[in-house]
């Protein structure tokens, strides 16, 4: 049932919105992702159930899916930036692919690249939750305070995560990094 519950949200969401793509069943452990290459959108069944428990501002499964389906669609009206940047992540993808993890930390234009990217795809993010607000604005699918909440939590994630791996890639060059 839940399977079949989210789908109808995402598809519904969609038309809703007047922005539609290819939805596919993907269990990945991630909610929701946009695949800009391949331009579909893909959902985990399993997984999105528990990030709407994670919530910290309670919202139903309804209000979860709708906003990170915008959030999606977001990323989506962005498409052509996220092609953009796709020569930086084959570079660094084929650099961590070819050289020692330890070679790769103490070099200054491998650590550059890789912070690049990382504030890249924060960028990516920030505009796919801005994209997401104007729909919503547009549409008034969830209220703009479940809408925030969702944007503030699912933000957060990503910019720990973006300072987490800054900060190792900083102190495995020797730099001072604070606490």
């Amino acid at each position: 049932m839940k399977r079949h519950q989210i789908e109808t949200i995402i598809r519904e969401t969609m038309i809703r919105v007047g922005v539609t793509r290819e939805v596919r069943l993907e269990k990945n452990g991630i909610n929701m992702t946009y695949h800009f290459i391949h331009d579909y959108i893909t959902y985990d069944s399993d997984r999105i159930p528990e990030a709407v428990a994670e919530q910290e501002h309670p919202v139903s499964l309804e209000t979860y899916v709708a906003a990170i389906t915008m959030h999606e669609l977001g990323h989506a009206l962005d498409r052509r930036a996220l092609i953009a940047g796709l020569s930086l992540s084959r570079e660094v993808y084929q650099m961590k692919a070819t050289t020692p993890q330890k070679v790769l930390e103490r070099n200054a234009e491998y650590r550059a690249k890789v912070i690049l990217e990382e504030e890249r795809n924060l960028l990516a993010e920030k505009t796919a939750w801005e994209n997401a607000a104007e729909l919503n604005r547009n549409y008034q699918l969830i209220s703009e305070q479940d809408f925030e909440a969702i944007k503030r939590q699912s933000l957060s994630t990503y910019e720990r995560r973006l300072a987490g791996k800054v900060k190792v890639l900083r102190a495995a060059a020797g730099e001072d990094v604070g606490e």
